[in-house]
């Protein structure tokens, strides 16, 4: 069996455009076999192994559970006509070929905005929301060491300006992720 591997960069809040993603793969002939973590601290690893090019749907639901709860879950889905890929990150993939399809609703898992919004939700609740705390509680540790002594020294200086770097490219990844994950809320919201 032929399989490829491929690194993106990719956030909770993009699960729209890594299901596009992994159904564009897929009509290439290259369908999902499972999402892990890279050593490359950025970039999720996605593993493909080669099938016949066909059009499917890909899906991604946020749903961290206890493990009693899992067979239940994955057998709503299975009922639905929807495959279990993986687990990642706190997300299960699923797919489904679209000649299974019957319906313009059965694309996606959630096909009413309630739905869409309560995963929305949690997604913020149970990921932005300490991530977002972690981040405020090192403003402090961050601010003590800039103002911590008047001695110099090069080790000091390296720690905090790397310690600033981290912070800044932090702040601006929880930045993107609150503004995606707001849009997607103020749209499904509207709606």
């Amino acid at each position: 069996m032929e399989k490829k591997v491929v690194y993106r960069i990719a956030t909770i809040a993009d699960y729209d455009r890594e299901a596009l993603y992994l159904r564009k793969m897929h009509a290439e002939g290259w369908k999902l076999k499972e999402v892990t973590y890279s050593n490359l601290v950025v970039a999720v690893k996605y593993t493909f192994e080669k099938c016949q090019p066909e059009q499917v749907s890909y899906q991604l639901d946020f749903y961290p559970m206890k493990k009693s709860e899992r067979a239940s879950y994955l057998q709503l889905f299975k009922d639905c006509g929807w495959e279990h890929i993986t687990n990642f990150n706190g997300f299960s993939y699923f797919r489904k070929v679209h000649s299974e399809i019957e319906s313009d609703a059965e694309f996606e898992i959630y096909n009413d905005a309630a739905g869409k919004l309560a995963m929305v939700k949690q997604i913020l609740t149970r990921r932005m929301f300490p991530i977002l705390l972690l981040f405020l509680a090192l403003l402090p540790v961050f601010s003590k060491f800039v103002t911590g002594g008047s001695s110099f020294s090069w080790e000091m200086f390296l720690i905090v300006i790397t310690d600033g770097v981290l912070l800044i490219v932090f702040a601006i990844q929880i930045s993107y992720i609150l503004w995606r994950l707001f849009q997607k809320w103020k749209e499904l919201s509207d709606k």
